[in-house]
């Protein structure tokens, strides 16, 4: 399975794509709205937000609501329109401007904005939602939450309330840090500042055994990295527990059994091992660094004429923890449907269901490895 992203903040539309999908499958465009919608929402976002109306139009891939095992290609419309019109030579800090025009060399900033606006994570949502229904059928489900905002933290939960998570403004688990959360977005406001941040996002119910060591990016920690880092402002992920300041006695995970079958006590591992699922929720978590855009400007050089001056306002969010934390639930359901896929094949989707599900527990004594004992 592939996936790509397409489409210029400002143009006409946002395209994303998804190839390897199997056949069969039903696809819920209201469910992929659904998403698109709590992605442009979220205390803090921008005026934008206000202007897009996101409704994902499917333009090939699909036969009568059916996956077809073609490529699935989404259309999602652009009806903002752009903010600035003349030519920019100030770069702003933390975008980017600076570092894009030192490689492009195109004499306009404004140009680099178009692809490293985050506008393009409405086209992952699109194609991340398919593979979350398909996860969701398949026993998987996909929670993602927001942990801390500027200075305010809570506990990331080993489960997660949708519903009071949907409550929140700003899609936090816990009500009395949600209201803290909202008290420092304003505090930004009024200094004119942004704010990042930290979200979490857990797949429960994944069978183990999906990743490998074989190949680098066969596992499934190397993948959750790779991608991760591909979302706008995320400068950190950590796949379970990051205090990593435990000695090994506190920190591993150990083993026990429950009605007959291996458990763990913990889950520092964050339900991987090895590069390979362990059963265990997968839980990452990532940071997000601050919105570049400034209400109240911060110093830069005029790559014209190389003078310091303040950069300008350009209409930005407050915060995008809340949206990422949206984004990062379609990048993981992305990444580990790709890797349910690599084992169990994506010729049909029900043939794929019945394989996971006929597919038993290891057994010491099965005779697979007796060969190898010889």
């Amino acid at each position: 399975m592939r996936f790509s992203v397409g489409g210029d903040s400002h143009g006409p539309a946002m395209y994303g794509l998804v190839e390897g999908l199997p056949a069969g499958f039903p696809v819920s465009i209201d469910e992929i709205d659904k998403n698109l919608q709590r992605r442009q929402r979220g205390y803090g976002r921008g005026k934008r937000m206000g202007l897009e109306h996101d409704r994902a139009i499917v333009k090939s891939g699909l036969w009568k609501g059916l996956t077809t095992g073609a490529p699935v290609l989404i259309e999602i419309a652009n009806l903002a329109p752009r903010s600035e019109m003349e030519m920019r030579s100030l770069p702003r800090p933390g975008h980017a401007d600076y570092a894009a025009w030192t490689k492009y060399r195109l004499d306009d900033l404004t140009v680099y904005a178009e692809r490293s606006s985050a506008r393009w994570t409405a086209a992952l949502v699109s194609i991340g939602s398919i593979a979350s229904q398909m996860l969701l059928k398949l026993g998987i489900e996909i929670v993602g939450s927001v942990v801390a905002i500027g200075k305010v933290h809570c506990s990331i939960p080993e489960s997660v309330c949708v519903v009071a998570r949907d409550a929140s403004p700003v899609y936090c688990h816990d009500p009395l840090a949600s209201c803290e959360m909202v008290a420092e977005i304003e505090k930004a406001i009024d200094r004119g500042d942004t704010l990042g941040g930290i979200f979490a996002v857990s797949a429960f119910g994944l069978p183990p055994g999906i990743g490998g060591y074989g190949e680098l990016f066969e596992r499934l920690d190397s993948k959750i990295g790779r991608y991760f880092m591909a979302i706008p402002s995320v400068k950190g992920v950590f796949v379970g527990n990051s205090d990593v300041s435990l000695p090994g006695s506190q920190y591993h995970d150990p083993f026990t059994v429950s009605d007959g079958r291996v458990a763990r006590r913990s889950n520092n591992a964050g339900g991987v091992e090895g590069g390979i699922s362990n059963g265990q929720p997968v839980v990452v978590v990532a940071s997000v660094k601050p919105i570049p855009t400034l209400g109240n400007g911060i110093d830069s050089v005029n790559l014209k004429n190389m003078n310091v001056e303040k950069t300008p306002y350009v209409r930005s969010d407050v915060t995008a923890v809340p949206a990422a934390s949206v984004v990062g639930e379609s990048m993981l359901g992305l990444l580990l449907l790709e890797s349910i896929l690599e084992k169990y094949g994506n010729d049909n989707f029900d043939l794929l269901k019945g394989r996971l599900e006929n597919e038993s527990l290891p057994c010491w004594n099965d005779g697979l490895g007796e060969k190898h004992h010889r």
